[in-house]
Order: C-alpha cells, then sequence, then structure tokens
C-alpha cells in the first residue's frame, strides 16, 4: 500500500498538465483545439511571412548590406546600369516615401511600439515612454547625420569649374548660376535607408512569442510559481488581458504594414547603389548607419541607464518555446 502510494504521489507531481486534463475532461479524452477558420489560417501564414522577413538575423543582412554597397556599386561606378524609371529622381518611391523615409518609419514603428509596449509593460505609462524613446532617439540621429552631410558636403567642396566658380562660396550659389558644386556628398539615402530598415528588424523582435502571452494569460492558473505572470498584481493582470486583446490585432496589421516598408527600403537601397552616388559615398553612408545601429542596439539599450531593448517589460514571454515549458 505504501508504496502504491509513492507512485500516486510521483505521477500527480511529474504529470500535472495530464492530471489537469483528467479532472477536466473524461478519461482517455484531451481536449482538441477550436478548428481553425481560413480567415486564421489566412493570418497565420502571412504572419509566418512577415516574421522570415523582419526577423532575419541583422548580422547577415548587414554583410549583405556591406558586400552590395562596395560590390555592386564599384562595378556601376565603371559600367553605369541602363537608365529605367528608377534612376529618375522624381519617380513616385523616391518622392513620396524616400524624401519622407524617416517620417513614415517614425511613424508605422512608433505605432507598433506604443501598442505592443502598452501590452507587455501592463500599461505602465513610465515604462511605455522608455520604450518610445528609442523612437526619440532615431530621430536625434537622423536629423543630425543628415544636417551633418549637408554641412560636410559645403565646407569641404568647390564650385566648378574654378575659373568660373571661385565666386560662389556656397553649394546654392553656386547651383543658381548653373555650375556644379563639387564636394564629399555622403550618401545619405543609403544612410537612411539602411538606418530605417535595421531600426525596424530590430523593432519587430517584440513579435517574436507574441501569441504566447495569450496563452499565458489562459493558463496562468494551472502553474504554481514558475508563470512569468505570477509576480503580476491583479490590476496588472486585467491591463495586460484587456491590453492583449484589444491590441493584438492592430500589431499584426502593424507589423505587416512595417515589413511591406522594410521591404520597399531595400528596393529602395537597390535603385541608390545603382544609379546615384559613388562607392565611397555609399559605403561611407552604409558604415555610419551600422555604427550608430551598433552603438544603440548592442551597446547602450543592454546598459541599465536606456530606453532598453525591445519586449522587455514586467514580464519575459519571447524566451518561452510554450506556457508548458515552464511547468
Amino acid at each position: 500500500m505504501a508504496g502504491g502510494r509513492k507512485d500516486s504521489r510521483n505521477i500527480s507531481t511529474g504529470l500535472k498538465w495530464q492530471s489537469f486534463q483528467q479532472s477536466k475532461y473524461p478519461a482517455g479524452r484531451k481536449p482538441l483545439p477550436n478548428p481553425i477558420t481560413f480567415i486564421q489560417l489566412v493570418v497565420m501564414l502571412v504572419m509566418h511571412i512577415c516574421r522570415k522577413i523582419v526577423l532575419f538575423q541583422p548580422e547577415i543582412k548587414i554583410g549583405i548590406y556591406v558586400s552590395i554597397l562596395f560590390f555592386v556599386s564599384l562595378v556601376c561606378d565603371f559600367v553605369p546600369f541602363p537608365e529605367s524609371y528608377f534612376s529618375r529622381k522624381d519617380n513616385l518611391l523616391n518622392e513620396y516615401l524616400v524624401k519622407l523615409g524617416w517620417g513614415w518609419t517614425l511613424t508605422i514603428v512608433g505605432t507598433f511600439v506604443y501598442l505592443t509596449s502598452w501590452t507587455y509593460c501592463c500599461s505602465d505609462k513610465v515604462l511605455v515612454r522608455q520604450h518610445l524613446s528609442r523612437m526619440l532617439v532615431g530621430t536625434v540621429v537622423w536629423f543630425f547625420c543628415t544636417t551633418l552631410f549637408q554641412y560636410m558636403e559645403e565646407w569641404f567642396g568647390h564650385c566648378y569649374p574654378p575659373e568660373h566658380g571661385k565666386n560662389y562660396k556656397t553649394k546654392g550659389l553656386c547651383r543658381k548660376h548653373g555650375l556644379k558644386w563639387v564636394g564629399f556628398d555622403i550618401s545619405g539615402h543609403a544612410f537612411l535607408l539602411i538606418y530605417c530598415c535595421l531600426i525596424i528588424m530590430e523593432e519587430g523582435k517584440c513579435i517574436r512569442g507574441w501569441e504566447r502571452i495569450g496563452e499565458l494569460i489562459v493558463r496562468n492558473n494551472e502553474f504554481e510559481d514558475e508563470s512569468p505572470l505570477k509576480k503580476l498584481s491583479e490590476e496588472q493582470m486585467y491591463k495586460l488581458k484587456t491590453s492583449y486583446e484589444q491590441f493584438t490585432p492592430y500589431v499584426r496589421v502593424t507589423f505587416v504594414f512595417m515589413t511591406v516598408l522594410l521591404l520597399i527600403w531595400d528596393v529602395m537601397l537597390m535603385t541608390t547603389i545603382l544609379y546615384y552616388h559613388n562607392m565611397v559615398q555609399k559605403l561611407a553612408g552604409g558604415l555610419i548607419a551600422i555604427g550608430i545601429w551598433f552603438i544603440t542596439y548592442r551597446i547602450w539599450y543592454r546598459m541599465k541607464y536606456s530606453p532598453g531593448l525591445p519586449g522587455e517589460g514586467l514580464f519575459k514571454y519571447s524566451h518561452l518555446k510554450s506556457p508548458r515549458d515552464i511547468s
């Protein structure tokens, strides 16, 4: 009898999930998941594709960027690429997207950061503002670098040809008189497009494991002290549940927009590489963008006094494969 009681305790302790199911459902049966509708299937497929694109490893993407900036640009410096619609500066993508590139990125990514951080921070306004401050940092970086590039071109440039342009000391006056300003023009397009792509890829990381938040909320009472949600107060749990249910559809839609924007920026980067600036100018712009990404997301945001990394809230969720892993 003692051995039987011991075995019974071991089974009860080691098979918490199975015991829970047997107490709720008839013996020998397990609950079946609800059937997936066509719309749910489409959403799952679209989100899977978007995750593959946005959550691509940044270090590998950077290697691709640098290689293309160097080798393709070098070839185009000696063998000009045939003219096309994209070689025109007034093409629609350049006029309405690239020239407003940071505005589009700030609006879409900023919305995504707000929706996601409001959820995993359980509506804590201080933490949400802290996460949104990364977009403020990005705005300052964008403004400072693009302004600096313009000043550098003017400081280290001259009006050409010298015999006609020696009296025109500024780029504006030089061009006003139909002459050409020659200076080291760091590619602002290469900088902006690569910087925006890297920000999208970094900020999009908090979508990894997003559905597990819902599973953790539903199954929170099945676990004892191991659930990441156990340390939340009742008010925080209520806010988490409310925000997750309310914002998840918008999080998904915004993530799809981020994916589309990332693809557009990649296409426009190729256009810049094929038609504008020389190799050194494009490589300089790209390397500056990569350097700032590394300083912020790989060094500063990992420090204690910083805006923090995407997905860092009042509980952890992205490292879990399934809520069962915490039992």
